[in-house]
This record gives C-alpha cells, sequence and structure tokens, in this order.
C-alpha cells in the first residue's frame, strides 16, 4: 500500500496542494470540498473517496467538518478517470454559466 502524509484540517479550514497532479487526494475522515484553478467542477470527497488530476494544475481542499486526507503519490497514467476506493467516485458538480452570465 502506498503511503503519504495525512493532513487533518479543523471545520471551515482550507488547504491548498500547489500541484495535485502529483497527488492522489484521498479522505480519510469527515467531508471534504476540492476544487482546481481553472476549472468548473466541484468536487466532495466522504471518508474512502480518492480523486487524481494528472493537469498539475493547484488544488483547494476546504474541509465542511473537522476532516482529514492523505497525500498519495500519484500512479496512474494520464487520461484515465478519477476513482475512489471500493469503486465508488467522489461526488461531482460541474459549474454551469447561464445564457449572459459572466
Amino acid at each position: 500500500m502506498r503511503e503519504g502524509p495525512t493532513i487533518a484540517l479543523p471545520a471551515r479550514q482550507l488547504f491548498a496542494i500547489p500541484d495535485a497532479g502529483a497527488v492522489q487526494i484521498l479522505c480519510t475522515a469527515g467531508c471534504l470540498w476540492l476544487t482546481l484553478d481553472e476549472d468548473g467542477r466541484d468536487v466532495v470527497l466522504y471518508p474512502g473517496d480518492s480523486f487524481e488530476d494528472a493537469s498539475g494544475r493547484r488544488a483547494l481542499v476546504y474541509a465542511f467538518e473537522a476532516s482529514a486526507f492523505t497525500l498519495l503519490a500519484q500512479r496512474r497514467s494520464a487520461g484515465r478517470p478519477a476513482s475512489a476506493k471500493g469503486g465508488r467516485f467522489p461526488i461531482v458538480w460541474a459549474a454551469t454559466r447561464t445564457a449572459g452570465s459572466g
């Protein structure tokens, strides 16, 4: 099993990952919201869910409640979709714009 640092975040705290393409983010406790620079998606992770992205963009991780996550070294080929432990996928919302909005 791959191992990496575990980060504990108190509720309503933010954590920045400068290069999300280098790591897999594995939620181990609580509930996390994750977004990438210049990416319209919002990702919500629950314990056992993980997120991977090959773009190399900065990720912001926000704790809805006291939470923890582990950063694992990225070991997947580019182009594969993000996956979650146990076959469960994180909840992803795509940002949409209505006609006339910014």
